[in-house]
């Protein structure tokens, strides 16, 4: 009886949260976006010629055309320099950067939910230590670390991942610290304490499930914030972009074309923004639904 009561009352908590995410209509909105941004990511990794696409991971020049051509019926974005049809390159560049920038959030996660988790649940001067370590990494700037890395390792998508993912986990550190700290307060905590349950028992059973939902909003948040980033590097031509679709080198193509084919440089920043606006719409609206006081 009790365990039809339990799962009748999550069953109507799933569905509360559900009318309460629906009733945002701009977090709805990002949800969708994402959605087709996903499914064009894994359509291009499991079966690219279902759009057409033979060769999903690199762009295909036409040198015999390689003036930028206007949007028409058979190109429907137009194109850019060498004659590059912007759709298709832009449907490429989707999936290598959503694969990365699900990367360096993953990393960065997952090593800073468990340090944080960690230090605040032992405190004391592990606690003190850990933390000093994170204000250390925390100071780096981010594209800093990255050129060095890439200077050192090589100028490439994958070592910037790595040097992203460094610099990103002191974040989740201190987020999930905090999270861990104000649910070592509840009530609840204390009367499994005194009841004799085991620390590693409150930390799975009570701890976790309070502290992933909020973390699990930042990472809908930055993952527009790391596309922007690795964008950013392309543009400015750190990272050897050449026949990789990435939407900051297609952006940096077009800038050379601004006045005489501006849709090369508009429509790749114009995909960038988008998804940097719904994952924040998104977020908006996962936070409206773990947020009991957003719910009004």
């Amino acid at each position: 009886m009790q365990q039809e009561t339990a799962e009748a009352g999550r069953w109507e908590n799933l569905k509360l949260s559900i009318s309460v995410f629906m009733a945002n209509k701009s977090a709805v909105v990002g949800l969708i976006i994402v959605l087709v941004y996903l499914i064009d990511a894994l359509i291009m990794q499991f079966d690219p010629m279902l759009l057409g696409i033979h060769h999903p991971d690199v762009l295909v020049p036409n040198f015999l055309n390689p003036v930028p051509l206007p949007p028409s019926p058979q190109h429907i974005l137009g194109t850019t320099y060498p004659g590059i049809d912007l759709l298709t390159s832009i449907l490429k560049a989707i999936r290598i950067d959503l694969a990365y920038s699900f990367f360096v959030v993953a990393v960065g996660a997952s090593v800073g939910a468990v340090i944080g988790i960690v230090s605040a649940w032992a405190s004391g001067m592990f606690d003190e230590v850990i933390m000093r370590i994170t204000d250390i990494v925390f100071s780096i700037p981010y594209l800093i670390l990255a050129l060095a890395v890439g200077f050192i390792l090589g100028r490439s998508l994958w070592h910037m991942s790595i040097a992203l993912a460094i610099t990103w986990w002191p974040l989740y550190a201190r987020y999930a610290r905090s999270q861990t700290l104000s649910t070592k307060e509840y009530t609840f905590i204390e009367a499994a304490k005194a009841a004799g349950v085991g620390r590693t028992t409150i930390m799975f059973r009570h701890i976790l499930p309070n502290v992933l939902p909020p973390i699990f909003i930042q990472i809908s948040l930055d993952l527009g914030s790391i596309m922007v980033i690795f964008s950013t590097l392309a543009f400015i031509g750190f990272i050897p972009s050449a026949n990789i679709p990435e939407l900051g080198y297609l952006t940096s193509l077009g800038l050379n074309f601004v006045q005489t084919a501006p849709w090369a440089l508009i429509f790749p920043g114009l995909f960038i923004t988008i998804f940097a606006l719904a994952v924040n719409l998104l977020g908006d609206g996962l936070r409206d639904v773990i947020d009991p006081r957003r719910r009004g």
